[in-house]
């Protein structure tokens, strides 16, 4: 989800539940690895663990679940001692603080977003809109340049640059654990959430390719379930396919000298490439609106 953007709920889906462990048939933990599922818009947050100490990436997202992934890592006898983070959404980085003895990784761009205060300020925000208690303020320890492979503790992580939904997202590859993980891409819950439309199709595009000729075991998208690489390939070409036909009905209506208005409603004529809760159907608009922007310039002001 967008850093700042908080939509309204439905009556009752605000409530917070228990944490819950879901990993890749809902019941049984793969080796390795767990998936933990936050209250909203189904967060994942991912444990992955070794002999004595495990790593977290995006734990998320009340306290009291980001406790529970914790606890997991002791009742494994692998405490977090790690965690690793996709890209500077609220979401995202709202329980790193759960953590305050681990070491704690990012993009240089996300890091950004935790220097000057704008993620902590968006945490905030959303822990008073939907009622629950944070973990704390996000911070980082450490800082890579998206593109290098890096050692975690244990952990071989190869990163690489995730754009479009945002610009500092970071994707990382666990080969040893056959795990891509890809932030806030490739959901089987939500279609994109484009800032930049542009730069997502080029994204999906280089995932296409990866999932095509160097496939993964398991893709872990930030919200919604795991996926089998040819699963995340079919979600990864609608996607795509959503986004071009959004850029062309509005270049389309623009080059008939139709206007700014007339363009949006073209744009929201496309059909989005999978159902989505109804509190997220609003990015519809941001989508169109990031669109048009890349199109044409800003009205200048008087």
């Amino acid at each position: 989800m967008g850093a700042d953007h908080v939509p309204t709920l439905p009556p009752g889906a605000g409530s917070i539940a228990r944490p819950r462990r879901i990993c890749c048939d809902a019941t049984v933990a793969a080796p390795g690895w767990e998936r933990f599922e936050g209250f909203l818009w189904k967060t994942t947050s991912l444990l992955v663990f070794a002999e004595d100490e495990s790593l977290v990436v995006d734990p998320a997202i009340s306290a009291d679940e980001v406790a529970g992934i914790g606890r997991r890592g002791l009742d494994l006898g692998a405490p977090v001692r790690h965690v690793l983070i996709t890209h500077g959404d609220w979401d995202h980085v709202c329980g790193i603080g759960g953590f305050p003895d681990a070491e704690v990784a990012m993009g240089e761009e996300t890091a950004e977003k935790i220097a000057d205060g704008r993620a902590d300020q968006s945490v905030r925000r959303a822990a008073e809109h939907y009622g629950f208690a944070p973990s704390g303020s996000p911070r980082v320890d450490h800082t890579f340049g998206r593109g290098v492979a890096v050692a975690v503790g244990p952990f071989v992580v190869e990163t690489f640059p995730l754009v479009g939904h945002t610009a500092d997202g970071s994707g990382f590859r666990l080969r040893d654990l056959g795990l891509l993980i890809v932030g806030d891409y490739l959901s089987a819950e939500e279609f994109p959430f484009a800032t930049s439309p542009s730069a997502y199709r080029l994204t999906l595009a280089g995932l296409i390719e990866m999932l095509r000729e160097d496939p993964p075991e398991t893709v872990v998208p930030g919200h919604g379930p795991p996926l089998r690489a040819l699963d995340a390939l079919s979600i990864a070409e609608a996607d795509l396919s959503y986004l071009r036909s959004l850029h062309t009905a509005v270049v389309d209506a623009l080059s008939r000298g139709g206007t700014r208005d007339e363009a949006r409603a073209a744009g929201l004529g496309v059909d989005l490439p999978r159902e989505c809760p109804p509190d997220l159907e609003e990015m519809r608009g941001f989508n169109v609106d990031r669109q048009i922007e890349e199109i044409l310039p800003a009205p200048s002001e008087a």
